[in-house]
C-alpha cells in the first residue's frame, strides 16, 4: 500500500476509531457535511496553526512527511491546506483532507469516508469501526477499504467517471476548472459502489471546496516549453513481424521509478523521455531511469501537461538510446496493426498487440464523457495495456510511434479491451515542435523508406 493510503489509516486510527465522540472531535472535523457541531467550535483553534507559505504563496498547516517512524503522527485537521514537507531534501506535496461519516450517538458504531486531494489526485478510503455509545458499545473490529477501482466525482451537474488503483484517482483536468469557478453554493459529491453493492454518495464539505479552489487557483505550476527536436528517419517499406518490431523499439524504451511510482517512457529526442502525467505526479521530480540496453540514470520532470496527460522527463545519460521513429504527420486509421510497449506492473520490456479499435477526434469524443477531456484525440485499441503501462509507445506495423499509453477502460467487468493512447500528434502540437518540412520522398508519417 503506499505511503499516503497509510498516513490515511494512521490518522483513521487515532482520529476515528480509538477516539471518544467528544466536542474536541466535533471540532477536529468542522467542515464535514453530515452531523456537524460547528456552532460548539472555535474556528482560531486551527487558523492559529496556519501560516503564510512563500513557497506555494498559500496559507497552510505544515507538517513533515519523513518524521521518524517511531514518533506519532499528529492530529490532522479536515478541510485545510496542509503541506507535508520532507525536512531531508526539502520536498513538499500540498493536500485537503475530508471526511463524511455517522457516528451513533446510542452505540457508537462509526461509517464513513475519508477524502484525500492534491492538485494531481483524489485519494481515499471508506471505513467501519465500533465504539461507546450512550446507551451500549459496539464490538465491531475496524474495517478500512479503499475505493472501489470506479468513482464518479460530480461539480454540480458535471460529472466525470474516473478509474484508478488502490484508492488513488488521477484528476482531469476540466475538473479542476470547475473547482477554480466555483462558487458558495458549488456542491462536490463522490459516488461509489459499496462492498454491499449498493452506491453510496459522499458530499464533500464546503471549507474543503473553498480549500480546493485556493489551491487549485495558485499551486498548479507552470513549465517552459523543452527544445525537442523530431528529425525523418529510415523506417521499413514493408510491413514488419512483431518480434521484429520488439527488438528494434524494446532498447528504446525505458521505465521510471521513485518511491511512489511506477511506470513507462520512451526516448524521443537525445535527451528527453516522453511518459504520462500521472505517471510523474507527485513532489517528487526526480526518477530513476532504466533501459534494457543496461543505461542506469536518474531523470527529471521539466515539463507537464495536464490537459493531454504527458510529461516530458531529461536525462542527459540516455543520449546513447536511440529515440523511436515517430509518425508526426497523420493519425492512424482503425483496423491498422499495432503493438504497445512498457512495464506493466513493473514488469520491464513487455510487449502486447492488438488493432486501433478507433480513432475518437476531440469533436466525436463525447462519447467518452466524463471519463476522458474532449480536446484530445484518443487512439482506442485492443492491445492490451496495464497499470506500469502508461506512458510507453503505441507503434504501429513501421515501427512508428503513433500514441502514447494511457489508460483502460476495459477490465472489473466493465468491458473488455477497451484500452487508449493519446496520439503523438498532438502531443507535437502541445509541445510546440517543429517537424521536417514536406517532401514526396516521406511516407505518410513523414519518415523515409
Amino acid at each position: 500500500m503506499k505511503k499516503y493510503a497509510l498516513l490515511a489509516l494512521l490518522v483513521l486510527s487515532e482520529l476515528i476509531v480509538n477516539s471518544p465522540h467528544s466536542k474536541a472531535d466535533d471540532c477536529d472535523r468542522p467542515m464535514s457535511p453530515i452531523d456537524r457541531s460547528e456552532s460548539d467550535c472555535d474556528e482560531d483553534d486551527f487558523k492559529t496553526k496556519e501560516k503564510f507559505d512563500t513557497e506555494s504563496g498559500l496559507e497552510v498547516i505544515e507538517y513533515k512527511k519523513d518524521l521518524d517512524w517511531k514518533v506519532a503522527k499528529p492530529k490532522i485537521p479536515w478541510s485545510r491546506i496542509l503541506k507535508f514537507k520532507s525536512a531531508l531534501d526539502g520536498g513538499y506535496e500540498l493536500a485537503v483532507f475530508d471526511r463524511d461519516y455517522t457516528d451513533s450517538f446510542s452505540s457508537g458504531a462509526k461509517e464513513g469516508v475519508v477524502t484525500r486531494w492534491t492538485i494531481d489526485s483524489l485519494k481515499g478510503i471508506t471505513y467501519t469501526a465500533g465504539g461507546c455509545g450512550f446507551w451500549t458499545c459496539t464490538r465491531e473490529r475496524a474495517v478500512v477499504n479503499s475505493l472501489p477501482p470506479s468513482v464518479e466525482v460530480y461539480v454540480g451537474s458535471e460529472s466525470f467517471k474516473l478509474y484508478g488503483d488502490d484508492g488513488t484517482f488521477y484528476l482531469p483536468e476540466p475538473f479542476i476548472e470547475l473547482i477554480k469557478k466555483s462558487t458558495e453554493t458549488t456542491e462536490v459529491n463522490v459516488k461509489f459502489k459499496t462492498s454491499s453493492g449498493s452506491y453510496g454518495v459522499a458530499p464533500i464539505g464546503k471549507e474543503t471546496i473553498k480549500s480546493l479552489k485556493r489551491l487549485y487557483t495558485k499551486a498548479i505550476p507552470t513549465w517552459e516549453l523543452p527544445d525537442i527536436r523530431i528529425n525523418a528517419a529510415k523506417v521499413s517499406k514493408e510491413r514488419q513481424e512483431i518480434e521484429d518490431l520488439a527488438a528494434q523499439a524494446l532498447p528504446s524504451i525505458v521505465m521510471l521509478k521513485n518511491d511512489r511510482s511506477t511506470g513507462s517512457g520512451f526516448v524521443i529526442d537525445n535527451k528527453y523521455v516522453i511518459t504520462n502525467r500521472h505517471v510523474v505526479s507527485g513532489p517528487d521530480p526526480r526518477f530513476l531511469i532504466t533501459s534494457p540496453s543496461g543505461v542506469k540514470t536518474e531523470g527529471e520532470v521539466v515539463y507537464v501537461d495536464r490537459k493531454l496527460d504527458f510529461a516530458v522527463v531529461k536525462a542527459e545519460r540516455v543520449r546513447g538510446i536511440k529515440p523511436l521513429p515517430v509518425c508526426y504527420r497523420s493519425y492512424p486509421f482503425p483496423g491498422q496493426g499495432v503493438v504497445a510497449l512498457g512495464s506493466p506492473l513493473g514488469l520491464a520490456g513487455t510487449v502486447t498487440t492488438g488493432i486501433v479499435s478507433a480513432v475518437r477526434s476531440p469533436s466525436g469524443s463525447g462519447d467518452l464523457k466524463g471519463m476522458a477531456p474532449n480536446y484530445i484525440t484518443l487512439i482506442q485499441t485492443d492491445a492490451a495495456i496495464s497499470p506500469g503501462n502508461s506512458g510507453g509507445p503505441l507503434i504501429n506495423k513501421y515501427g512508428e510511434v503513433i500514441g502514447v499509453n494511457t489508460w483502460a477502460l476495459g477490465g472489473g467487468g466493465r468491458a473488455q479491451n477497451i484500452n487508449f493512447a493519446i496520439s503523438i500528434v498532438d502531443i507535437l502540437k502541445a509541445l510546440e515542435v517543429t517537424t521536417p518540412g514536406y517532401s514526396p520522398k516521406l511516407n505518410k508519417c513523414g519518415n523515409s523508406n
